[in-house]
């Protein structure tokens, strides 16, 4: 087997391969349109507008390039293309490290905030990626593709005769003539493929940006007793000088170190009338409970509690971040099954030992119907427009609070920011 014969088995090989991982990708981000903008609005590099065009652009643009590479169908561009968006994830990677952000990377579905990181991988796997790319830039026609086959014509006119180039010295140069004729024919025939591709590549993803956008947007009623888009549930007295907005996930790990720590001490606060607590109960991690969903599942039966009262919603929330009677947690751990339904019901009931038979029913109701499905959205997507990409979010009187690394530092930090917005409060 010659070099030029090898290179054409190698690139296909590369061919598909990259065809498999840029489908699986886009597969993975196509399903749950909303959540991957929250992953491109992780990175913090793009406005709104073009955050929305990436979330629900790329997913079509990768299953487009991966069409392309199996038919092996404008190779050359559809591996420009690869590179290009390669370098671009390693770029914004690499700029996400610097500025101590700790993001998934969202390549493969999911992304967003995270408190592990595997830069160093997620840039080694691009970066391999990336080569296998530029291999197809140099070398694009591969066996079992249709570039080969436009290409073939030009292997097809056949070289005359020795015994008719001794008869016709110009035997070569028609040859050589007739040959170019075919390149050039070819070439203008492989620029027409490659923007007639490019056109429909480019309408399909614009079909696919307004399909996506469509598929994203909040469905249902917003409507709740005690609870609204902007504010989440509020508990506290309005008069409080400090107010805090809390961003949370029951399904988040970190909430709950965060809950446990510094629950009591808030408690008192809300008790004493310095501080009002507005919580968002987001649902960023419906992946972390065996397809159970219940990051949004939670979010909406603390929702329902809040129909009976806000003080119904805070006993309810107190009790999801609790333990039980034999000291585990409630909260499942991440990669196990969430909580069912009957479970939710039944910590409603401890929370609420007074609740009526009609409020107990309402919010059996509430839960099993997902009553308040589409306010759990709309509030993880307002939350995410305001830049927050990781639960918990602190913001105390509108400035944003650091959580401490150490547990046993939370509570007084949090405490002493407290005081200290109540301060300038006070002041002004």
């Amino acid at each position: 087997m010659n070099w030029t014969s090898a290179r054409a088995w190698i690139g296909t090989v590369i061919r598909l391969g990259l065809a498999a991982v840029w489908f699986f990708a886009g597969l993975a981000k196509v399903r749950e349109p909303a959540a991957f903008v929250r992953a491109v609005r992780a990175y913090d590099v793009t406005p709104e507008w073009l955050s929305q065009a990436i979330g629900y652009g790329l997913p079509i643009l990768e299953i487009c390039l991966a069409v392309l590479l199996v038919l092996g169908l404008a190779t050359r561009a559809a591996a420009i293309v690869s590179a290009g968006l390669l370098t671009a994830f390693i770029i914004g990677i690499v700029q996400a490290a610097i500025r101590g952000i700790k993001v998934e990377c969202g390549c493969f579905g999911g992304g967003g905030s995270t408190t592990q990181t595997t830069y160093l991988l997620d840039i080694a796997r691009d970066t391999g990626l990336l080569l296998l790319s530029i291999y197809l830039i140099v070398f694009p026609i591969t066996m079992l593709s249709i570039d080969r086959l436009v290409v073939r014509g030009e292997q097809d006119v056949a070289p005359p005769s020795a015994k008719r180039m001794r008869r016709d010295p110009r035997a070569t140069q028609r040859y050589q003539a007739v040959r170019a004729a075919r390149h050039k024919e070819i070439v203008s025939q492989q620029r027409y493929i490659t923007l007639t591709v490019a056109i429909v590549v480019v309408l399909t993803c614009i079909i696919g940006i307004s399909v996506q956008k469509t598929r994203a947007q909040v469905q249902g009623s917003l409507a709740a007793t005690n609870a609204s888009v902007k504010n989440g549930v509020t508990v506290g007295k309005s008069t409080a000088p400090v107010v805090l907005d809390v961003y949370e996930d029951f399904q988040c790990p970190v909430c709950l170190e965060f809950e446990q720590a510094a629950g009591k001490d808030l408690a008192k606060l809300i008790d004493d009338g310095t501080v009002r607590l507005n919580y968002h109960m987001l649902s960023f991690l419906d992946g972390s409970s065996n397809g159970n969903r219940y990051s949004s599942r939670s979010a909406n039966a603390a929702i329902c509690a809040s129909d009976v009262s806000s003080d119904a919603f805070y006993a309810f929330h107190t009790v999801l971040y609790g333990k039980d009677s034999k000291g585990n947690n409630i909260q499942p751990a991440e990669g196990s099954n969430g909580r069912t339904d009957a479970e939710l019901e039944s910590y409603f009931k401890k929370a609420v030992p007074k609740a009526t038979a009609d409020q107990t029913t309402a919010f059996q109701n509430c839960v099993t119907s997902e009553q308040h499905a589409a306010l759990v959205a709309a509030i993880t997507d307002h939350a995410s427009k305001s830049g927050v990409s990781g639960t918990p979010t602190v913001h105390i009187n509108g400035k944003k609070w650091t959580m401490p690394a150490n547990n046993a530092d939370i509570a007084s930090s949090l405490v002493s920011a407290i005081n200290a917005a109540k301060k300038d409060a006070s002041t002004k």
